[in-house]
């Protein structure tokens, strides 16, 4: 993997800016007081490489940002290696080249655009998939289906009846995702269990999800998963209960996830609900007062219409924010 600085490396660890997949890689990165985390190394040993663990130090690392409010992320890769397109198949955005001490340098950078947006639907096949990635969506599945992966999917959901974690767990392991939910936790007796089986999750994935439905202490490496009050189910914890952690809404219809998002430290949602009224060739989206409801011509229009226009309402949204 090259000269790796020990000094540094220690000194990340200890600050938690250092990730490591054992006998696999590691992330080195720094996050800066001005919003930047800037990445020193991603290393994946050659037999691991192809696999998606660099990917999933990346996820790892943009986990880590959002956790300290970083609103970018920015590296440096010599102009000769293949490690650029890896770079800006995540995302990133090449906004310079500098010249460097011994060959010129790619100066890469990843802006974090929050709530991170999901669609968890067909495995990546489906035209549902398609309309969801062009629209600006990250692609996820529910390992409670029959339906196979037929891509990289960031998020892994499992219905709340009938889990089955070893399944669950087997769909995690391929996808190696940003998000993994957990199963939710609907009593104290279940918190042993469900514990044992997160930290199962969590050796692959960039943050798992506890859905907690009672009350329960909870480990702070979680991010947590408010399940929206709607005809699939939802918590009766209220949204105070959620005080001081990262939160991703479970379904929901748009304007009830706009009247969460300020209530909560929300940094991520997904679109369970527009996937279900599509069925019916309607959509829907908030303008921050209501839903907007409009019938279209089919199930796909109609899906199209509903995750255009909140994209746009949560990145207006985000613009807003930022300004002030």
């Amino acid at each position: 993997m090259g000269f790796v600085n020990i000094w540094a490396l220690e000194k990340s660890a200890a600050s938690g800016c250092l990730e490591v997949l054992k006998d696999i890689g590691f992330a080195h990165f720094h996050h800066r007081r001005d919003g930047q985390t800037t990445i020193y190394s991603i290393a994946v040993v050659p037999e691991c490489q192809g696999l998606g663990w660099g990917r999933l130090l990346f996820y790892r690392v943009l986990c880590s940002s959002i956790e300290a409010g970083c609103n970018r992320i920015f590296v440096k890769c010599p102009v000769d290696l293949k490690a650029n397109s890896f770079y800006e198949r995540l995302g990133f955005k090449l906004i310079g080249t500098d010249p460097g001490k011994k060959r010129p340098l790619n100066c890469w950078e990843y802006k974090i655009k929050l709530p991170l947006l999901f669609y968890c639907g067909g495995g990546g096949k489906s035209r549902y998939d398609a309309i969801a990635s062009t629209s600006g969506w990250r692609l996820g599945i529910n390992s409670s289906g029959k339906v196979k992966a037929h891509c990289h999917m960031a998020m892994v959901d499992n219905k709340w009846k009938n889990y089955k974690h070893p399944k669950h767990l087997e769909m995690v392991r391929q996808n190696k995702p940003l998000l993994a939910t957990a199963r939710d936790i609907e009593s104290p007796e279940q918190l042993p269990e469900i514990l044992e089986q997160a930290a199962e999750l969590a050796q692959y994935a960039g943050r798992v999800l506890l859905i907690p439905k009672c009350d329960a202490e909870l480990p702070s490496q979680y991010w947590l998963g408010y399940s929206v009050p709607s005809g699939h189910g939802s918590t009766n914890l209220v949204p105070e209960r959620f005080e001081g952690r990262l939160v991703h809404l479970l379904g929901g219809s748009p304007i009830r996830q706009v009247l969460l998002y300020p209530q909560m430290d929300v940094i991520s949602l997904d679109a369970n609900y527009a996937m279900e009224v599509a069925k019916h060739c309607k959509a829907v989206w908030s303008d921050g007062a209501r839903n907007i409801w409009s019938r279209e011509s089919g199930c796909y229009q109609a899906l199209e219409k509903s995750l255009v226009e909140q994209y746009k309402y949560w990145n207006c949204q985000m613009e807003v924010l930022l300004k002030h």
